[in-house]
């Protein structure tokens, strides 16, 4: 019986835990003046929670920004992912503790594919600002170099 319970258990727990969504990638973007490199990895679990991490690079603003994303959300080929800033190389431009939020289109693999697009990352303080699960508009280009994957 104490076999049974513990198996049923384990296999709750595995089940929680299953990924749903998944985004990876990086890529370098060129928006007007501003130059980015973002790498990320992020996954959506069946019970709603998202774990990941994101490194921004502003190459024209010399700042490179860690996130811990805590949210990610995927319709179709799109991926919005967010999360807080645990590392900033210039706190007086994006201080740590502030949310961070960029999106991602998937357009597929191959030489006849189209390229991914990516958005710049947008910081601001938490609560003054949105977070992957409200709907947004982003301003997307697509990448000069990378791949990104969403599934």
């Amino acid at each position: 019986m104490k076999r049974l319970i513990l198996f049923s258990l384990v296999v709750g727990g595995a089940a929680l835990a299953q990924v749903v969504h998944s985004a990876r990638g990086s890529g370098t973007i060129q928006f007007a003046a501003n130059r980015e490199h973002i790498s990320f990895s992020a996954v959506q679990r069946a019970d709603g929670t998202a774990s990941g991490n994101a490194e921004i690079q502003d190459i024209s603003a010399g700042v490179t920004v860690h996130i811990e994303v805590d949210c990610l959300n995927v319709i179709g080929n799109v991926a919005t992912i967010s999360g807080i800033v645990t590392r900033s190389s210039d706190p007086t431009r994006v201080p740590e503790g502030f949310e961070g939020i960029f999106q991602v289109v998937d357009n597929g693999e191959g030489k006849d594919a189209p390229p991914d697009f990516m958005s710049e990352a947008n910081f601001f303080a938490v609560g003054t600002g949105t977070d992957c699960r409200v709907p947004g508009e982003f301003d997307l280009v697509p990448l000069e170099h990378g791949n990104v994957q969403v599934n």
